[in-house]
């Protein structure tokens, strides 16, 4: 997507929202030399654009010391650039932690640890009852079944343990979070606790009387409960200081036992410790089967008993190696940018750390490397390394009692051991989660790798939120819905190996289903959990359906996106049975023209944009066959935004045009149609212009009227060989000729390739010539030459990238609902949307309009318009070092170019589409417009009720504006594409069956654009004017911010003023009444209304 650069305020490591700088208003445009003295003096040009540092020549000359040619050996050695070094120093800076907030959480802590101590203990009781607690406390744990076998008492803790990121010293701002083990003491316990949760119940009952206790103390500000990694059996206690250092910490309390307590070869992945009995209330089908394992609860157990001997390998291998910890901290923020560590199953900090441990013992990091390198070694392992195929381990004993990876392969989707060879530590990271990590590594690593890119601004302060990062996104909602589909899929075993967690037992079969029914349209399939907020103490903790939605990802391959066509095997072959239990209904025998007799499913698609929701069709006839999952239950966004696109009738292809007779008058003379006054305005009709090139001649004249002449002639004779040889309608002019052919109207324009450069020749008095370029020399070569060139070019790029040309009309029709369409060409915001699918870095390319139009927005919002070119790489033909050139060459001449520069192979100097605009004022407006407008749009196809009014952010603001003029829809000809499609409008004089046509239709004619042109002939001077082309009704009128202040009196100055006396002298200032007395008779017949917000502004 082009490199955010370093001037930019993107968002940091905290996740802040984007806010860009103000003030565009430095740059000024080529050409405006006449006032550079003034516009020194008022200091604009500079301001906000990056200046090179000026040193004195003793500085620039100066040895360098000892330790900075150690500081410059070192960065050439562990970093890309002197650059990255200092940014990635800087980001470690902002999310440490200071000395002095450690000093404050340590003294938090020292409180916390004698609170904890002075709990008094509770006389033994049964597991069962429970009424000993506090009314003011709920047990944090769901207790299906209630009944269990067991006694409990609370005794302080034997050992309080700060273990985690925070003593290790990799914890990152702004959530500072600080683990605490509390060892219950052994006399709580007792031999069977592992079986039926009766462990897990202690546990819970341990946190409810530690939660009563310390809610009463005034030391606390909060005091909640909340899920560990979003394992709902394992709760634990929040904590928070009272007052102005409430969101300094948060202190988490995990009891655990004693680490010798359970014997290890009960809490092997294959072994059971939830009694289908107990459990289910059943005993398992009597024919001996065993019971099922239940290695995610096993897993869970052995987590508690392990929190100190993790913490001391990892204090050992990261110790006092600072580069290590540096690392880990920026893989943190990597995950967090990515949204990859949150909730059950994330790829959390620890496993992180753990990663870095193992990569250690293995020799792959050195403790001498550079965070940077750690960073980039981590990334390297996880792009390379298939953890669902091939299981690592940390554990160097060759005991034959230890199982297999084998083993762990068969219970669990991801496999990574701990030093004691029994725990898997991603046991609840899925497949989806871990390919998905997989992906973001190798996107890195190809970032890191080229040295065109910004990797840094990209790599680690670009956030990836999912609604961004995947082609469509869809919502399963209600959660409750999944408890049938665990029914229907007899999930019972995995049930009852999650604690009854019927979203976790179903998450991995239905990703399987999905991939599988996608097949090759699917590149990754990613699901995201909201982790469980935590609730108060008193209240019951949320329940399964209550933990929010399962949101899935889908990031789609464009080649094979837009099959209508799963083909299945040929009828006789075995895998044909399993082809038509898979697919149901939809499964059918189809001969092909091979001769070949197969199964297969088609899919309902005529258009394009259906073509794009194929895997809409798919996911929820999988979901309603497999899994009970009613298409009700399943919010699919994607397309949305395909309405906005549909009503757009000028967009390529268009329509054929079949004008009916009683709308115009016929002009005989000149076999063409005028519209008639007393009919509503005919439908716009916009010819397609052909450029036709002729050869180059010695013939041709070498004066520019002499050839403006010869190709008026060409366009004459074409016309008349058009109508004589092919019978077709044509309509020649000087300029070009417009040729009606099966509906369609192409307006072919004849070029010379010589002309260009013969209206640049300047001859001097002494006779002689030079090149110099002139508005009509730029403007003809860039409708000849460089037009043809541009078309061309993003010709090939939609062929490549289908989606291309949805992204760059919701663009287009973003930009001009915001009433902005005048400072835009149609060829910038082309080339801005062209960027995304070119240098989408650190997404994919884009394979929907819709993640393509939140992406446009967010490059618009965060690009530093000031200080950088926005380079678009067409074709490839720019290399890195020609990029860097152009940079230099940009910084050399920034006050030269206009406010928006966009450069391409073609043009690497003057950034000629954006030459005539935006004006820094349109521009900056639409980077707050942008901004304002992506969470907004983000929020809405993220929120699983459904995404309400998705035209809101195509909606204008009108509330900006001094005068609204609104508009008669009689006489607007694209009433009907507005963003709020009228329900009903006027007939446009079309028919709509095509016929044979005789005469020319009526082309380009817009009443609302004729007015428009008028009112900025005569009050350009003193106001801005902004329409949305796209059947708008209102146009609104901005004051110039000088029209409004005296003028001295001068004949030539009396255009739309008045004369008043201001002291003893005479002076100009605006007749507003008659100005807009004026808008109303200038657009006779066409205005409704003048209304003027005269309290926005006064004479």
């Amino acid at each position: 997507m082009g490199p955010a650069p370093a001037g930019a305020q993107v968002r940091g490591a905290a996740g802040e929202p984007e806010v860009m700088e103000p003030a565009l208003e430095g740059t000024g445009k080529k050409g405006k030399k006449g006032s550079s003295k003034k516009r020194t003096v008022a200091g604009s040009p500079g301001e906000g654009l990056l200046q090179p540092v000026k040193l004195s020549r003793a500085e620039l000359y100066k040895e360098p010391t000892n330790e900075e040619l150690n500081r410059l050996r070192e960065t050439e050695s562990l970093f890309h650039s002197s650059l990255l070094r200092l940014q990635v120093e800087e980001l470690l800076k902002e999310v440490r932690l200071s000395e002095k907030k450690k000093e404050r959480i340590d003294a938090f802590l020292r409180e916390v640890n004698q609170r904890i101590m002075r709990i008094p203990s509770t006389p033994e009781t049964e597991l069962t009852d429970q009424a000993w607690l506090p009314a003011g406390v709920q047990v944090p744990l769901h207790q299906v079944p209630y009944a269990v076998k067991g006694c409990f008492r609370f005794l302080p803790p034997a050992q309080v343990t700060v273990v985690g990121s925070y003593l290790l010293g990799t914890c990152i701002r702004p959530d500072v979070n600080v683990d605490v083990a509390l060892t219950m003491p052994r006399e709580i316990l007792q031999d069977k606790d592992g079986l039926n949760q009766r462990y897990f119940r202690k546990r819970a009952l341990y946190l409810a009387h530690l939660a009563h206790h310390l809610a009463q103390d005034p030391l606390f500000g909060s005091v909640h409960f909340s899920y560990t990694n979003g394992c709902h059996l394992k709760p634990s206690l929040l904590l928070r200081p009272h007052g102005k250092d409430e969101r300094l910490v948060t202190v988490r309390l995990h009891p655990c036992p004693p680490p010798d307590f359970f014997r290890p070869c009960r809490l092997l992945p294959s072994k059971n410790n939830v009694r289908s009995a107990w459990y289910r209330g059943q005993s398992p089908p009597g024919n001996g089967s065993p019971e099922p394992p239940t290695p995610h609860y096993n897993t869970w157990v052995l987590q508690d008993t392990a929190l100190e001997s993790h913490m001391q390998l990892l204090s050992t291998v990261l110790g006092s190696a600072l580069g290590l910890k540096d690392g880990v901290a920026l893989l943190k923020i990597w995950l967090r940018q990515r949204e990859l560590d949150k909730g059950l199953g994330g790829f959390s900090g620890f496993l992180v750390s753990m990663l870095v441990a193992f990569l250690v013992s293995t020799r792959k990091i050195h403790t001498t490397m550079s965070g940077y390198q750690v960073l980039r070694s981590v990334l390297q392992f996880l792009a390379t390394t298939d953890l669902t195929v091939n299981g690592i381990s940390l554990c160097l004993s060759s005991d034959p009692s230890l199982p297999a990876l084998a083993d762990f392969h068969q219970a669990f989707p991801v496999v990574f051991l701990d030093s004691s060879g029994r725990l898997n530590l991603c046991a609840d990271v899925t497949a989806s989660t871990y390919h998905q990590v997989q992906h973001e590594a190798r996107l890195s690593m190809v970032l890191l790798d080229s040295k065109a890119d910004d990797g840094f601004q990209l790599l680690l302060m670009t956030p990836k939120p999912m609604i961004r990062a995947f082609d469509h996104v869809l919502h399963l909602h209600p959660l409750s819905r999944l408890q049938a589909a665990c029914h229907r899929l007899k999930l019972w075993p995995e049930l009852q190996d999650h604690g009854g967690d019927y979203v976790s037992a179903a998450l991995g079969p239905l990703t399987t289903l999905l991939e599988q029914g996608l097949g090759s349209r699917l590149h990754l399939l990613a699901h995201s959990r909201p982790p469980v907020s935590e609730w108060d103490i008193s209240q019951d903790p949320p329940k399964h359906r209550d933990s929010g939605t399962l949101t899935l990802g889908l990031l789609l391959r464009p080649e094979g996106l837009t099959s209508v066509l799963e083909l299945g095997p040929e009828a006789d072959q075995p895998e044909a049975a399993d082809f038509r239990q898979f697919w149901g209904s939809r499964s059918e025998l189809r001969r092909f023209q091979d001769g070949a007799i197969r199964e297969a499913v088609v899919w309902e698609a005529a258009s394009m944009a259906q073509k794009r929701l194929i895997p809409h069709q798919v996911v929820t006839h999988l979901l309603a066959l497999h899994a009970d999952i009613p298409d009700t239950c399943v919010h699919y966004m994607g397309g949305l935004l395909d309405v906005l696109m549909q009503g757009l009738k000028e967009v390529f292809p268009p329509a054929p045009i079949q004008p009916a007779y009683s709308f115009f008058e016929h002009l005989r003379e000149q076999a063409s149609l005028l519209p008639r006054p007393d009919k509503p305005c005919p439908a716009y009709v916009e010819p397609m212009t052909v450029i036709c090139h002729l050869e180059g001649s010695g013939q041709w004249p070498q004066d520019a009227e002499a050839i403006r002449r010869v190709r008026a002639a060409f366009q004459l004779r074409l016309a008349e060989l058009l109508t004589q040889q092919h019978g077709l309608r044509c309509r020649a002019t000087a300029t070009h000729t417009d040729v009606l052919k099966d509906g369609f109207v192409f307006r072919i324009c004849v070029a010379y390739q010589r002309e260009p450069q013969i209206l640049k020749e300047m001859r001097s008095p002494e006779g002689m010539i030079s090149l110099r370029d002139t508005p009509a020399s730029l403007c003809l070569e860039r409708a000849t030459r460089q037009l043809p060139l541009l078309t061309s070019a993003l010709h090939g790029l939609q062929q490549q990238h289908p989606a291309f040309s949805g992204v760059a009309r919701l663009a287009k029709r973003w930009v001009r609902a915001q009433l902005l369409g005048e400072g835009f060409t149609d060829e910038s915001l082309d080339l801005v949307a062209a960027a995304l699918f070119l240098h989408p870095e650190p997404f994919t390319p884009p394979s929907s309009p819709e993640v393509g139009f939140l992406r446009f927005l967010f490059l618009v919002s965060t690009f530093d318009w000031k200080n950088n070119p926005l380079i678009v790489n067409l074709n490839n033909e720019l290399t890195v070092e020609e990029q860097v050139e152009i940079r230099s060459g940009f910084l050399a001449t920034r006050l030269q170019l206009p406010v928006m520069v966009v450069y391409t192979p073609q043009d690497r100097k003057s950034s000629v589409w954006t030459q005539d605009g935006p004006s820094p004022q349109i521009l900056q407006r639409l980077v707050v417009l942008a901004a304002e407008a992506l969470p907004v749009l983000e929020k809405q196809l993220m929120d699983p009720r459904g995404p309400g009014d998705i035209r809101t952010v195509f909606r204008p603001p009108l509330d900006m504006y001094d005068v609204l003029i609104r508009l008669s829809p009689r006489h607007i000809p694209r009433h009907r594409q507005a963003v709020d499609s009228p329900a009903a409008s006027f007939c446009r004089g079309l028919l709509s069956e095509p016929g044979s046509l005789s005469l020319m239709p009526v082309l380009g004619y817009d009443p609302p654009q004729l007015y428009l042109a008028q009112l900025r002939e005569a009050f350009g001077h003193l106001a801005l004017f902004f329409y949305d082309q796209h059947g708008g009704e209102v146009i609104g009128v901005l004051w110039k911010p000088a029209s409004f202040q005296p003028q001295p009196f001068k004949a030539s100055n009396t255009k739309g003023r008045m004369v008043v006396s201001q002291g003893e002298e005479l002076v100009l200032v605006p007749n507003v009444e008659a100005i807009l007395e004026d808008f109303a008779i200038l657009g006779e017949g066409l205005v409704q209304a003048v209304e003027a917000r005269s309290e926005r502004w006064t004479v």
